[in-house]
């Protein structure tokens, strides 16, 4: 095993040159208990599975349920209260026409207009129809709009569906765009890792094959992800813990940049987005409650106490 340190980054490769995937090693320190600073209210606290900020209208944030609902998304404000539909006062939410929630888990936005909806809940592995909607954001109050196109995709190194009980690393629940392309975030349910892929051809008339990118281990099962909107900071949950990885913009490969962690205790964690640059929203699934968790928060993990994954 080769390790070598540049400009702070630490490159380990093995005796055949291939990259090595390293587990930090983190401070033994208290979990901090989320306090709730707002909740959902009708529709949105059913099975809250992710939430983005609106481009378009300050104040506004996206959220969606997953397979326990109909196919909407929910404009909220950051306490989680619901901007009403004067002309569907018994509707909660705006309803996707045409679109089927299998399993959604997260929605996104990029820098067309789009709302970009994640049915990619992928729990026996087995699935052949992932799937993005694409959908210009609608006004909060419309209470109907349908998407725009629809984007199947696939993962380059599943060979097997369902994929073996092994490799059943192809679940996902943390999806997020920077600028107009969009990056997928595994859930592995074999270990403790998130692979990250970028999706490079959008393509609604084929099921386009991720790239993979790189891979990370949480300590954990990834639940959530969002990116800033220069696209320097990202931010993953697992159920226990908010990362935050930061780069300088010039690359899109986040697991190499500066590293900051903060363990919580919450019941559910489910979604999580970006406020502002350094403001942090996480979304509880079970208690249908929101937590704000500040950047200044964050514990830096030092990329020099790295230890290779066997």
């Amino acid at each position: 095993m080769i390790r070598t340190v540049v400009f702070g980054i630490v490159l380990v490769v093995n005796a055949s040159g291939a990259p090595v995937i390293e587990s930090p090693v983190l401070p033994d320190v208290e979990p901090i208990r989320l306090k709730a600073v707002g909740s959902f209210g009708p529709g949105a606290k059913i099975e809250n599975s992710g939430i983005v900020r609106s481009r378009s209208r300050d104040g506004l944030f996206w959220t969606i349920n997953d397979s326990g609902d109909a196919p909407r998304v929910y404009p909220v404000r950051s306490d989680g209260s619901l901007w009403g539909s004067a002309r569907y006062e018994d509707d909660s939410g705006v309803l996707v026409g045409g679109a089927i929630n299998v399993d959604w888990e997260d929605i996104a936005i990029d820098n067309l207009g789009n709302l970009i909806v994640c049915d990619v809940g992928n729990n026996r592995n087995d699935r052949r129809d992932l799937v993005l909607y694409y959908l210009p954001e609608p006004s909060p109050d419309a209470g109907r709009t349908t998407f725009m196109k629809k984007v199947f995709f696939r993962y380059p190194d599943q060979a097997l569906y369902p994929a073996d009980r092994s490799d059943f690393n192809y679940d996902c629940e943390g999806v997020f765009c920077i600028r107009d392309t969009v990056y997928i975030l595994s859930k592995n349910r074999s270990d403790t890792l998130g692979k990250l892929y970028r999706l490079d051809s959008a393509n609604p008339f084929e099921t386009n094959t991720l790239t993979y990118l790189s891979a990370f281990d949480f300590g954990g099962k990834t639940t959530a992800a969002d990116a800033t909107v220069d696209g320097r900071r990202l931010a993953v949950t697992t159920y226990d813990a908010l990362w935050v990885f930061e780069i300088d913009g010039a690359t899109d490969n986040f697991f190499n940049g500066k590293i900051y962690w903060l363990p919580f205790e919450a019941p559910q964690v489910e979604a999580v987005c970006f406020e502002d640059r350094d403001t942090i929203l996480l979304a509880d699934e079970t208690a249908a409650e929101i937590y704000r968790i500040e950047f200044s928060e964050m514990r830096r993990v030092d990329r020099l106490d790295f230890e290779p994954i066997d």
